[in-house]
């Protein structure tokens, strides 16, 4: 691949599993307690469930509602092409995770916005001072931003990144791999994927590592 990071490479011998969280916003058309439909700027895959948040209404908390993709079209509206997404609620008692169950008794009033987050699983190959390259099982496109989270030697990193290639990834179980540049600005620390790079490259931890 075309070298996008500056620095020496790590390749973890153990790669670190772990998801990538991405958002994008997104006008709220339709909503009722069993579906929504939404107008948004990029694809969602179908039959994925992603997490439907809605910023503040008429003075209430932002709540959000777990839904499912169902449908994707293009549709002509106000004379231009927009994308619309039409979305399936799922009843939060079963889903597996109840940190993921939701409100669905607040009410809230359509046409509104509303940020459309997805948690995606990641391999994480290799990292630098600069930026990583992980496996997925869906593609992303180049340009998407978002906070990788993974584990890497029992230890919790997480770190913001911005997709700046995908490809088919060769001898992967995984069919996609994505090149990620960090745009964290913040000292290294022992908490970040660029500290992980750093101190296994040099060998010492950074002078601004704690």
């Amino acid at each position: 691949m075309t070298e996008r990071r500056r620095g020496p490479r790590t390749v973890f011998t153990q790669p670190g599993m772990g998801t990538f969280r991405v958002t994008q916003d997104v006008e709220v058309t339709s909503l009722s307690e069993t579906e929504a439909s939404v107008i948004a700027t990029q694809p969602l895959p179908l039959g994925e469930r992603v997490l439907l948040e809605f910023t503040e209404q008429r003075g209430t908390d932002a709540t959000a509602r777990l839904v499912r993709t169902v449908k994707n079209r293009f549709v002509l509206k106000n004379g231009r092409l927009r994308r619309e997404i039409q979305l399936s609620m799922i009843d939060p008692s079963h889903v597996p995770d109840p940190t993921e169950a939701v409100d669905l008794a607040t009410p809230i009033p359509a046409p509104c916005m509303a940020i459309v987050s997805r948690r995606l699983p990641v391999r994480l190959i290799e990292a630098s001072s600069s930026g990583c390259l992980w496996d997925a099982p869906v593609p992303l496109q180049e340009g998407n931003v978002g906070f990788v989270e993974v584990r890497v030697s029992g230890r919790h990193h997480t770190e913001a990144v911005r997709i700046v290639r995908t490809y088919s990834a060769v001898g992967s179980r995984w069919p996609y791999r994505m090149a990620a540049e960090f745009l964290t600005v913040a000292p290294l620390s022992l908490e970040s994927l660029r500290g992980v790079a750093t101190i296994v490259a040099t060998g010492v931890p950074s002078a601004h590592t704690p």
